[in-house]
């Protein structure tokens, strides 16, 4: 990565995400597709410019997204862009060689591929011992892969999938490796978009591979390099795919402040009642709190500095942060938070689900843990 915009392109970076703040007011009240989002040129702000991105770093990517999210768009589309970015796109950019590179990177910055990560099964979500995914040699410089995956964001809509198998017997560290398997591939089926709660926007599937045949070139790192290719990844996703989330609070919070001025109950605002200011102020501390911290380690991601700990300790705080917003919200609204119209509703089921995906709070916890040499 170039880490952060350097000061000959920084006022460029500027004026773009003032474009890209106009874009998401004007779409603020209609449908954003993939294809909208692409055509801003956020898909490739992290992709080094001799690849064809922007090249600006995490915390460049993470303003964009709570940008973005600010304007318009429910939760799970900006969590299918992030799990597209962050778990298909950047891996490719850290383990991809230039043949895969040149394959898929240039549509998956236009929006013409669409990324999807296949780790989690239904034994082995946060357990990747636990894998059950095989892949075994068919001949020379060939795999076949045979197994299932499960809550796979972007599955119904994905061109290409990182599966992660089992290459082998025993400790991950040589033992798993992450293949690109282009949707299309015989032995590979895409299941139905799987019914949940929250997330409106994004889509979720269960992949089977059945004989799924795969050569060499196939291997992202290489055979073997899987845990690497996954630890990876899942310390730069902890990191920064709740950036979409302050954006979305930021946008909540505006629209509650503006209720509690309009609607009047025993005579005065709502505004006036120190209960719902008390409620007000503490959505803004949660919001200022996790944008503090999230943007701390994108640029700690951008000079190179992340650690596992820290990415574990971003993701339990913000979700906790868009957790507890998300509980005062409903209470401004009262009885109007089950109306659609305010999104309360959606906005705390997106949060819920924040605890879990991308490892869930208590895994987190113990990785943070384990960074206190507990």
């Amino acid at each position: 990565m170039n880490g952060l915009p350097r000061a000959e392109i920084a006022e460029g970076f500027s004026q773009w995400l003032g474009t890209l703040a106009d874009w998401a007011r004007k779409h603020r009240d209609g449908t954003v597709e993939w294809r909208d989002v692409a055509g801003t040129g956020l898909l490739s702000l992290t992709v080094p410019e001799h690849l064809g991105g922007a090249g600006v770093g995490f915390e460049a990517v993470s303003t964009a997204l709570e940008t973005a999210a600010a304007g318009c768009g429910p939760g799970g589309l900006w969590f299918a862009v992030c799990a597209h970015l962050l778990a298909c796109q950047e891996p490719l950019v850290a383990f991809g060689d230039s043949e895969q590179q040149q394959r898929f990177l240039p549509g998956m910055m236009t929006g013409d591929v669409i990324g999807a990560h296949a780790s989690t099964e239904y034994e082995a979500g946060s357990d990747v011992l636990s894998v059950r995914t095989a892949a075994t040699r068919a001949a020379e410089g060939a795999w076949t892969l045979n197994g299932s995956k499960t809550f796979v964001t972007n599955g119904p809509i994905a061109d290409v999938f990182l599966v992660l198998a089992r290459t082998a017997p025993g400790s991950p560290l040589a033992g798993l490796t992450s293949f690109l398997v282009p949707r299309g591939t015989p032995g590979l089926s895409v299941g139905p978009p799987i019914e949940k709660a929250g997330l409106q926007g994004s889509s979720l599937a269960t992949l089977r591979l059945d004989e799924c045949e795969l050569p060499d070139s196939a291997c992202l790192g290489g055979a073997g390099a899987g845990y690497a290719v996954l630890t990876h990844t899942m310390r730069i996703e902890r990191a920064l795919i709740l950036a979409p989330t302050l954006g979305l609070m930021e946008r909540a919070l505006q629209s509650a402040v503006e209720h509690a001025r309009m609607r009047r109950q025993f005579g005065q605002r709502l505004a006036d009642f120190d209960s719902v200011r008390d409620r007000l102020v503490t959505m803004k501390i949660n919001l200022v709190s996790a944008r503090e911290m999230l943007q701390a380690t994108a640029r700690q991601a951008d000079s190179g500095r992340l650690d596992h700990a820290r990415s574990a300790l971003t993701k339990v705080h913000v979700s906790r942060c868009f957790n507890e917003f998300c509980n005062n919200l409903v209470d401004v609204y009262g009885g109007y938070a089950l109306l659609p119209e305010t999104g309360a509703g959606l906005l705390l089921d997106d949060a819920v689900a924040s605890r879990f995906y991308s490892g869930t709070s208590d895994m987190n916890r113990k990785i943070v843990a384990q960074g206190l040499g507990l």
